[in-house]
């Protein structure tokens, strides 16, 4: 009996090691992901996440621009151990870096008409991220945070 629980202890992350350098799989419409230990605080366009053996990928923010528009997502990530990236994923399911590991800094992204997502992508990764995302208020877009409860 130990050693099926160890067996399916190996395999709970199997999947979702694969993620981190796949674009394929990071740009599904469907999450894989797990934690072991998530704190998460803030409001709709502003969190702090605190997590723990983080692996696959997480949606955070559904984003849906009518037209030529503009956000910018500002950050600070600490990553203690593992890999840890947030990607913008566009309409046409392309995958862009937005960041990668520790690293503190902001980019504007320009948008164009259609649905974004703005995911976590993680490889066992444990550490801190504060992020938010900002549009200007004539901006023709529409930012909802995806409730992982």
């Amino acid at each position: 009996m130990m050693l099926l629980y160890t067996l399916s202890g190996c395999t709970l992350d199997a999947g979702k090691v694969d993620i981190y350098n796949n674009n394929e799989k990071i740009a599904q419409d469907r999450d894989s992901y797990s934690y072991v230990g998530r704190n998460e605080s803030g409001s709709k366009n502003e969190i702090t996440v605190k997590y723990g053996k983080f692996s696959g990928s997480d949606t955070i923010w559904n984003i849906e621009s009518e037209g030529q528009s503009e956000i910018t997502i500002k950050y600070d990530s600490k990553v203690e151990s593992g890999d840890f990236k947030g990607v913008l994923i566009s309409p046409e399911k392309q995958v862009e870096d937005i960041l990668v590991g520790t690293e503190t800094g902001e980019k504007t992204i320009k948008l164009t008409e259609g649905k974004y997502r703005f995911k976590f992508v993680g490889n066992k990764a444990k550490g801190k991220i504060e992020i938010s995302i900002e549009t200007e208020e004539e901006e023709p877009v529409k930012i909802r945070k995806v409730d992982n409860d």
